[in-house]
């Protein structure tokens, strides 16, 4: 019998891309899954697209779920697109995508959170990552970068697009939800981080006019009830006043999960959500 050790397992029908941002001075890691041979796509149908953010850790979670969702769940074939970091080689460490994903996914410096950082670091240099507060910058690249580069590539629909993120990245959903109406027809937002720089995300809410067509789903783990960081409380409340809008906002609160056991749920639940049918008026759950 002849084996092959340490042999690189892939995920089928992915591909990776490199792509450089000259306004925010990074090569980005993109993933991209097509999807599943079975699931029935017509050969002259352009795709909807789905862009999870955090993709070093989450692409592959993703890439699964959403095949069997597009199996049997209501999910109809899509182009998964994960927007993630380069972080082998001499000058970048793991642990710089902790500040990277910082930096990128928030919307403001928040100086309690940063005092914080700094005190995790003892006496390690923090990484050279520039502030938190790039999230518009990084919307922007999503947008004007991300998407071209991806339509030139792939067989996309650019009237069907999905934003999905967790935790900070939640964050980063919802604020491009309230700050770029229409740029994203479905948004899941898993655990937003709603305490960022002392809730400031409910200021930004009551100044946001969203659209009134785009899908949202909030989420949180039952077990987010730090009180440093209320999550379970900020996404209720989130909801709430959304809901009181008569926007199309569906939540739910996995009970028994934890910040980060929730994730998986929270992909599966949001993209199932965002693309079902929705009868008038919000409804929450």
């Amino acid at each position: 019998m002849t084996t092959t050790d340490h042999a690189p397992a892939t995920l089928l029908a992915t591909h990776r891309h490199s792509l450089h941002s000259e306004a925010i001075g990074e090569t980005f890691q993109i993933d991209v899954a097509l999807p599943s041979p079975w699931a029935g796509r017509r050969p002259d149908h352009p795709l909807p697209v789905i862009y999870v953010m955090d993709a070093n850790t989450v692409f592959g979670i993703a890439a699964q779920a959403l095949r069997f969702l597009q199996n049997a769940d209501g999910v109809p074939p899509c182009l998964l697109v994960g927007v993630g970091y380069q972080l082998e080689g001499p000058r970048r460490r793991r642990r710089d995508y902790g500040g990277l994903r910082t930096r990128d996914l928030t919307p403001s410096f928040d100086a309690a959170f940063h005092e914080t950082l700094l005190a995790q670091m003892g006496d390690r240099p923090p990484p050279d990552i520039g502030p938190a507060g790039g999230g518009d910058a990084f919307l922007d690249f999503l947008i004007g970068e991300v998407r071209p580069f991806i339509a030139a590539r792939y067989a996309t629909d650019p009237g069907d697009q999905t934003l999905v993120g967790s935790s900070l990245g939640g964050l980063f959903s919802l604020h491009a939800y309230l700050t770029r109406p229409g740029a994203f027809r479905r948004h899941v937002a898993g655990s937003p981080a709603l305490w960022w720089r002392g809730g400031e995300a409910f200021a930004t809410e009551a100044a946001a006019r969203p659209d009134p067509e785009t899908r949202l789903f909030l989420s949180v783990g039952g077990l987010e009830t730090d009180p440093r960081w209320p999550m379970v409380d900020h996404m209720a409340e989130m909801a709430r006043r959304l809901a009181g809008r008569g926007l199309p906002v569906v939540s739910h609160v996995f009970e028994g999960e934890s910040h980060t056991s929730v994730i998986p749920a929270a992909l599966s639940r949001g993209l199932r959500s965002v693309f079902a049918p929705l009868p008038t008026g919000a409804t929450t759950s």
